[in-house]
C-alpha cells in the first residue's frame, strides 16, 4: 500500500515533497522490525553464493552457449551496454544521495551505504579467494570490452546494485522498485555483453547483494510495510464505511496490522494486510509452521484468502451461538489491501482474571462456548485463556486468525488440551478438569489425553527457562493424570528411551572394526593411502552437506505418516538425533526415539508405533522398490551382484514369517493378550489406512523416502568423485538401494555396516570403479553418513530432551 501519498509526507504546492512521496513510500515505518523473511532470504541467498563458488570453473555447455550468444552480439551495441552498465553504478550511488539529501531519510541512507560497501568488499574478497587461483574455462571465447583483462567472479557492480536496491525496497514505492529491478536485469545483459563475468558470476553477484541487504535489514530492522492510518481510512471508505480516528493498536499482533477506528455504529477493529506485508505474512506463517507447528491450518498465499478464512470461521461460530466479534465486512479496499472489519468485544482477558473472577460458573460458560464452536465444526487452533474475553454478557472467544471452519476431531481435541492447560494455570488442575468434563463430557476429555504434552501445545503456552519448563511439565503431567481419571481411562504411557550403556558403546565401536574387512580387498596399502590423501576436499564437503540434508527428507516422510501437523525443524532434528541413537543402540534406539517424539506431539501409543515403526518403513521399502526399478531401466550398465553376500536373505525372511505366525497364534488363543493387543492393532490399522487414503500424506511418505534414497546415492557419488572416480548415477542408485536393503536384513549388531561396506565396494569395483577408489569412497561414505552425524546427533538428542520433545 505505497501508492497513496500521506498528507504528512507530501503536502500540496510542494514539488520536492510531492516527488519525495512518489519515490519513497509513505507507509508507516515505525516500529522497525526484524522480520522472519530476512532470515529466510539471507540463508537462501548465501546458500546460492556457496553453490556458485562450488560451480566456479565448471561452467556447463548451456551456460557457455548463453554467454557466447550475448557476448558475441555486434560491437555496434557497445555504447548502449556501456551506458547501461554505468547507469547501474549511478543508480546505486544516487539512491544513497537522494535518500540522505533530498528525502532526508538518514536511517535509510545509512542502510544503503552499509549494504553497498559491504557487498563490494565481500565481492572483492570472494574474487581473490575463489578466482585468484583458477581461470576461466578454456572452452569459451571471451570478448572483454571493458577495462579489465578477463571476466571476474562475482560481478561486483551487480552485487552492489542488488544490495542497494534490495535494502531500499521497503522504503520505495512500487514503481521505483520495479524500475530498479528492471535495471538489474539490464545490467546482467550488459555484464555478459561486456565480458565482465560469466552467467555463474552474475548469479553470484545477485545472490550476494540480495543476502547482504537481508543481513542489513535484520541487523538494524526495517519497516514492515505497515499502512498508514490515512490509507486504512481510505480503504474503509472503499468498503462503504465512514470511519474516523483510525489508529494503530499497541501492542501489534503477529498476524498483520490491527487498527481501531470509530464509526457511526460504534468502535471497529480493523485487521489489514497491505501489499508490502504479503511476503512477510507468508514467510512468517511458513516459518512458524516449519519450526513451531502453529502457522495455522493452512498457509494463505493471498491477502484476501487470509481475511476471508477468518471471516468464514467467525460467521460459522456466530451462527452457532458463540460469542465472537461480529463481522462487519471482509474484502479488498484501497490500493490492493485486504481488510477484516469486526466489532470488538469489550472486557478483560481470562488470562488476566483473578481466581475469584474465574469461578466455576465462568468456567462452565467458557466450555459451553467451546462446545458450541466445535458443534459448528470450527477449531480455534490457539484456544487458550489469552484468547478468551470476559464481557458483561459472558465469556467470548477472539483472535480467529488461525481458525478453520472444517475442523477434524484431532484439531478440536487440540483446542481442549490447550484450554485445559491454560485454565489449570489459573484455577488449578482439579477445577479445570471438572469444568471441562461438565462442559464437554468424558469422551472429549479422553480424546484430548494424547495431546496433553508440552510439544503439542501452541507457541503461546511455551515457556523459557529450565525451572519454568519443569513447572509446566509437572502441571501437564498432573493434568493428564487427573483428566484420565475423570474420563475413566488410563493416561497414555510414553515409549521408554533406551539409555546408552558401556555394552552399547562397545557395540558401536565394533561396527568400525568390521569395516577393516574392506582393507583386505586392496593389494597395496600405499595405493589406498595415496588415493585417500589425494581426495578433493570440496567434494567431501558436498557429500557431508547432502548427508545432513537427508534428515529433512526423512522428516517429510515421517510427517506423511501421521494426521497431525509436525514441525519440520524439530522433526528434522529428531532424524539427526537418530544418527546417535542408532549408532549407540542399533535398530532399537532410533525407533524408540521416533515413537516417543510422535507421542509428545499428541499421537497415542498404537498410532505412534504404527507410524514411526511400521508405516515409515513400509513407505521406505515401496519407494526404494520403485526407484530401484527406474534405476535398472535407466542404467546403461549390466549390474552384477555376485560379490554381495545375499545368502542369509531367505533364512531371514523365513524367520520373520515364523515369528509373525507365532505372534498371531498367541494373540488369537490367549484371551488376556487378545483383549490388550487387539484394540491397539485396530488403532494402528486405522492410522495406516487413513494415511493410505490421503494423497497428501502418501506424497509426503513416498516422496520423502524417494528423495532420501536419491540423496544417499548422491552422497556416495560425491565420495567417488572426491577420489577421482566416476560412475553412472543410475547405476550407482541401483547398487546403493540393493546393497542397503540386503544390509538392513542382517540381524547381527554391526553386521549391517560390514555387509554394506563390503558389498558396496565390491559392486562399485564390478561397475568399473578402481578398487582403491571404491574402498576409499565407501569408507568415506560410511563416515559421512553414519559416524560424523552421530556427533551433532548427540547434541540434537539432548536439545530435544531439554525442550521435552522426547
Amino acid at each position: 500500500m505505497t501508492s497513496t501519498v500521506d498528507s504528512t509526507v507530501a503536502g500540496p504546492g510542494k514539488p520536492t515533497s510531492r516527488w519525495r512521496g512518489r519515490a519513497f513510500g509513505p507507509a508507516s515505518e515505525l516500529p522497525y522490525r526484524r522480520r522472519t523473511r530476512d532470515v529466510v532470504v539471507g540463508v537462501l541467498a548465501f546458500t546460492i553464493v556457496g553453490l556458485t563458488i562450488a560451480h566456479y570453473g565448471h561452467s556447463s555447455k548451456s551456460e557457455l552457449d548463453l554467454f557466447e550468444a550475448i557476448n558475441g552480439l555486434p560491437n555496434e551495441l557497445d555504447s548502449a551496454f556501456r551506458a547501461i552498465y554505468g547507469l547501474s553504478a549511478l543508480w546505486a550511488v544516487g539512491l544513497v544521495l537522494v535518500a540522505a539529501l533530498v528525502a532526508r531519510r538518514w536511517r535509510l541512507a545509512r542502510d544503503l551505504a552499509i549494504a553497498g560497501v559491504v557487498s563490494w568488499a565481500a565481492a572483492r574478497v570472494i574474487g581473490e579467494i575463489v578466482a585468484g587461483s583458477g581461470g576461466i574455462s578454456a572452452s569459451v571465447k571471451v570478448v572483454v570490452r571493458i577495462g579489465q583483462s578477463s571476466p571476474s567472479f562475482p560481478v561486483a557492480r551487480l552485487a552492489v546494485l542488488v544490495a542497494v536496491i534490495s535494502a531500499a525496497s521497503p522504503y520505495l514505492t512500487r514503481p521505483v522498485r520495479r524500475l530498479g529491478q528492471l535495471l538489474v536485469l539490464l545490467t546482467v545483459f550488459a555484464a555478459l555483453y561486456l565480458g565482465v563475468g560469466l552467467p555463474n558470476a552474475a548469479v553470484a553477484g545477485i545472490a550476494l547483494g540480495w543476502g547482504v541487504a537481508a543481513v542489513v535489514h535484520f541487523a538494524f530492522g526495517s519497516p514492515g510495510g505497515r499502512p498508514t492510518s490515512n490509507q486504512v481510512a481510505g480503504a474503509l471508505a472503499d468498503l462503504g464505511i465512514d470511519a474516523t480516528d483510525v489508529a494503530l493498536v499497541d501492542p501489534q499482533p503477529r498476524h498483520g496490522t490491527v487498527m481501531m477506528a470509530l464509526a457511526p455504529g460504534g468502535p471497529l477493529s480493523v485487521r489489514v494486510l497491505g501489499r508490502d506485508e504479503t511476503d512477510a505474512q507468508t514467510f512468517a506463517r511458513l516459518w512458524r509452521f516449519t519450526v513451531y507447528k502453529d502457522g495455522g491450518p493452512r498457509v494463505h498465499l493471498t491477502r484476501l484468502e487470509d481475511v476471508e478464512q477468518e471471516a468464514y470461521a467467525l460467521l460459522l461460530a456466530e451462527r452457532a451461538g458463540v460469542r465472537v466479534p461480529p463481522v462487519v465486512v471482509a474484502g479488498s479496499g484501497g490500493p490492493n489491501a485486504a481488510l477484516l472489519v469486526t466489532r470488538p468485544l469489550g472486557g478483560i482477558s481470562l488470562a488476566d482474571a483473578t481466581p475469584d473472577r474465574a469461578n466455576d460458573a465462568t468456567l462452565d460458560a467458557v466450555w459451553h462456548q467451546v462446545s458450541l464452536m466445535h458443534g459448528a465444526h470450527v477449531a480455534h487452533s490457539r484456544l487458550n485463556t489469552g484468547h478468551l474475553v470476559l464481557t458483561a454478557d459472558g465469556p467470548g472467544i477472539v483472535d480467529f486468525e488461525d481458525a478453520t471452519g472444517s475442523a477434524t476431531e484431532q484439531q478440536q481435541a487440540a483446542d481442549v488440551a490447550e484450554l485445559l492447560v491454560s485454565t489449570a494455570a489459573i484455577v488449578g488442575t482439579d477445577r479445570a478438569v471438572a469444568a471441562a468434563k461438565r462442559g464437554l463430557g468424558r469422551e472429549a476429555l479422553e480424546r484430548a489425553l494424547p495431546l496433553l504434552q508440552p510439544a503439542a501445545l501452541s507457541r503461546d503456552l511455551h515457556v523459557h527457562g529450565r525451572e519454568r519448563r519443569k513447572e509446566l511439565h509437572k502441571r501437564i503431567d498432573d493434568l493428564r493424570a487427573a483428566a484420565a481419571s475423570a474420563a475413566g481411562s488410563e493416561a497414555p504411557p510414553l515409549q521408554e528411551l533406551h539409555r546408552v550403556s558401556t555394552t552399547n558403546l562397545l557395540m558401536a565401536v565394533g561396527t568400525l572394526i568390521a569395516i577393516g574387512a574392506l582393507l583386505s580387498q586392496v593389494g597395496s596399502p600405499q595405493e589406498l593411502w595415496d588415493t585417500v590423501t589425494s581426495a578433493n576436499i570440496w567434494w567431501l564437503v558436498v557429500a557431508l552437506l547432502i548427508s545432513f540434508a537427508t534428515n529433512i527428507a526423512t522428516a517429510i516422510a515421517l510427517m506423511g505418516t501421521v494426521p497431525i501437523p509436525l514441525p519440520l525443524w524439530r522433526t528434522s532434528e529428531l532424524q539427526l538425533s537418530m544418527s546417535f541413537s542408532n549408532l549407540a543402540v542399533p535398530a532399537v534406539g532410533g525407533m524408540a526415539a521416533q515413537i516417543r517424539f510422535l507421542q509428545r506431539q499428541g499421537c497415542d501409543l498404537a498410532s505412534a508405533v504404527a507410524s514411526g515403526g511400521l508405516l515409515i518403513n513400509a513407505g521406505n521399502i515401496l519407494a526404494q522398490v520403485v526407484l530401484f526399478g527406474f534405476a535398472l531401466l535407466l542404467s546403461p550398465n549390466t549390474l552384477h551382484f555376485g560379490q554381495i553376500p545375499t545368502s542369509s536373505i531367505f533364512e531371514v525372511v523365513l524367520i520373520a514369517i515364523a515369528l509373525l505366525a507365532i505372534a498371531a497364534a498367541v494373540i488369537r488363543y490367549v484371551p488376556r493378550i487378545r483383549r490388550a493387543v487387539v484394540p491397539q492393532l485396530r488403532s494402528a490399522a486405522t492410522t495406516m489406512w487413513e494415511a493410505a487414503r490421503s494423497p497428501r500424506r502418501v506424497a509426503c511418505l513416498l516422496g520423502g523416502n524417494a528423495i532420501n534414497a536419491v540423496m544417499y546415492a548422491l552422497v556416495l557419488d560425491a565420495c567417488v568423485a572426491a577420489f577421482g572416480g566416476s560412475i553412472n548415477f543410475w547405476t550407482l542408485l541401483a547398487i546403493n538401494i540393493f546393497v542397503s536393503t540386503i544390509a538392513s536384513l542382517v540381524p547381527i549388531p554391526g553386521g549391517n555396516t560390514a555387509v554394506s561396506a563390503v558389498g558396496l565396494s565390491g559392486a562399485l569395483t564390478a561397475a568399473g570403479v578402481p578398487t582403491a577408489i571404491s574402498v576409499a569412497a565407501v569408507l568415506t561414505d560410511q563416515l559421512v553418513t553414519s559416524f560424523i552425524p552421530a556427533v551433532p546427533g548427540w547434541f540434537a538428542t539432548n536439545d530435544l530432551l531439554h525442550h521435552e520433545y522426547l
